[in-house]
């Protein structure tokens, strides 16, 4: 019994130690990498990637992602065997969300007055270790339902604070003229290795297990740890002095925005609006590949993996935009292909058309945040842009609220059903914002619009002032 106890023990803590090894070995491997193609490069690197700083939280960006999205879809899956339906996933996605709710305009003010680059590499330390405690009580056999919660809940707080800080730390890394570049490249990052992350986990579980995926989950962790370690963004641009004004009345300032400030309230009302009814599809995920599609734990990868792939192309094409292209129409656009993808998801009948139905909301998902994260920053003053993500964490917070509400409806109507109301809610709340603030149309619409107001009121002139969000300035 003692022999089988301490062999117990040891597989416990040997994938983690092992993973830990792993790591720091990896993570010397890629940085010495990385150094030696930064000084071999015959063309002048473009855009953002000319600055050594952006390069290196670019990789560590892809570490994190990879990361988070192993450890969703293995969580998303140990909720499913612990609870049994869909309503147990809504319920586990919505803890991990709940911090986004009630901690977003408050890591927004931190992000603004900390050091940016330790936050996140608190955040990474904190996340790997958090990845070995839920793996070595997975790997004991005696995890329940309520401890999953637990877990995502606490997880959420952890990663609530990077999102912020690393949108705020990535504009810092690069001047102002390849800002948005640099948000978008970020997204890449995100988005690539999220796929490859999805696609590992998938195929993780059924092989070695859901304990094996959070090992993998630090050993990720601890490689953008390492990397953030040499990123110096002091070195992109110099540092200008900022007088912070006390936390609480920073917080209270953030809050403001959105009141006063119809840029950033438009844009928080549309997020609020797409994650409660859009983004919240990832809860009957699971139980469509199992209990509709009948693909089980690689078929739940396959679709994430999927998603992710659309996700990247989709970062890929607005990266190479040009910031003279105004971002509000396309955003409005991605609203409203967002929700047909969803009903062209609701109606597939098998696992193919479901990847290119998930394709296409990975790559909507995507571009809507991309766009988000972009016009809210540049919305702002500089010394605003923490605050300004903590507000738009703040509004994704209410993920929670979607999440429950179609765990409800897919385990009573059943998951395309559910599939299909929060379809055609997506799509209604794009026609509105359209409707509402007349700069998220085409610009042909737009023309057509000030003439018939200038036909109505010929000795008025249009009211720019209505058009509910501020253009975007010129990079």
């Amino acid at each position: 019994m003692e022999r089988r106890r301490a062999f117990c023990q040891a597989s416990i803590f040997a994938g983690p130690l092992a993973a830990a090894h792993a790591s720091v070995a990896l993570g010397t491997a890629t940085i010495a990498w990385f150094e030696t193609a930064s000084r071999c490069w015959t063309v002048r690197p473009i855009g953002a990637f000319r600055f050594v700083t952006f390069r290196l939280i670019w990789c560590s960006s892809l570490a994190s992602a990879g990361a988070q999205w192993i450890e969703r879809i293995a969580t998303s899956w140990l909720a499913l065997q612990t609870s049994g339906g869909p309503l147990g996933v809504g319920v586990v996605l919505a803890a991990r969300m709940l911090p986004s709710l009630l901690l977003g305009i408050a890591v927004g003010a931190v992000a603004d007055r900390a050091d940016r680059r330790r936050v996140l590499m608190m955040v990474a330390l904190s996340g790997a270790i958090f990845a070995v405690a839920l793996g070595a009580l997975v790997r004991l056999g005696s995890i329940a339902f309520w401890q999953v919660v637990l877990f995502s809940f606490l997880g959420g707080c952890i990663q609530v604070s990077d999102t912020p800080a690393r949108q705020a730390l990535v504009v810092d890394s690069v001047d102002r003229a390849a800002g948005h570049n640099a948000i978008a490249l970020n997204a890449v990052a995100s988005r690539l290795f999220g796929a490859v992350g999805a696609f590992v986990g998938g195929i993780i579980i059924p092989t070695f297990g859901v304990a094996s995926c959070y090992g993998v989950v630090a050993t990720s962790y601890l490689v953008g740890l390492l990397l953030l370690a040499r990123a110096d963004p002091r070195a992109a641009k110099p540092v200008t002095p900022i007088v912070h004004p006390p936390f609480r009345r920073a917080v209270a300032d953030a809050g403001r925005l959105i009141l006063t400030h119809r840029a950033v309230r438009t844009l928080v009302l549309a997020a609020v609006a797409c994650e409660i009814f859009g983004f919240s599809y990832m809860t009957v995920v699971p139980t469509f590949a199992q209990d509709v599609l009948r693909a089980g734990a690689e078929g739940y990868g396959a679709m994430s993996a999927a998603s992710a792939i659309g996700a990247t192309l989709a970062v890929l094409i607005i990266a190479s935009l040009p910031g003279t292209i105004r971002r509000e129409p396309l955003l409005a656009a991605v609203y409203l292909v967002y929700g047909l993808a969803l009903l062209a998801l609701a109606s597939t009948p098998n696992l193919t058309t479901a990847l290119l139905a998930m394709l296409v909301i990975g790559a909507c998902a995507s571009a809507f945040d991309t766009f988000q994260q972009t016009l809210i920053q540049f919305a702002v003053p500089d010394d605003q842009r923490g605050r300004a993500v903590g507000i738009w964490v703040f509004s994704i917070g209410t993920a929670p609220v979607g999440h429950l509400e179609v765990g409800v409806l897919a385990a009573t109507v059943g998951a395309p059903a559910a599939l299909l109301v929060n379809g055609a809610l997506v799509v209604l709340g794009a026609v509105t914002l359209a409707v509402q603030a007349p700069v998220y149309r085409w610009q042909r619409v737009l023309h057509v619009h000030e003439r018939l107001s200038a036909f109505a009121e010929p000795h008025s002139a249009p009211d720019k002032g209505n058009s509910g969000v501020t253009p975007e300035p010129p990079p």
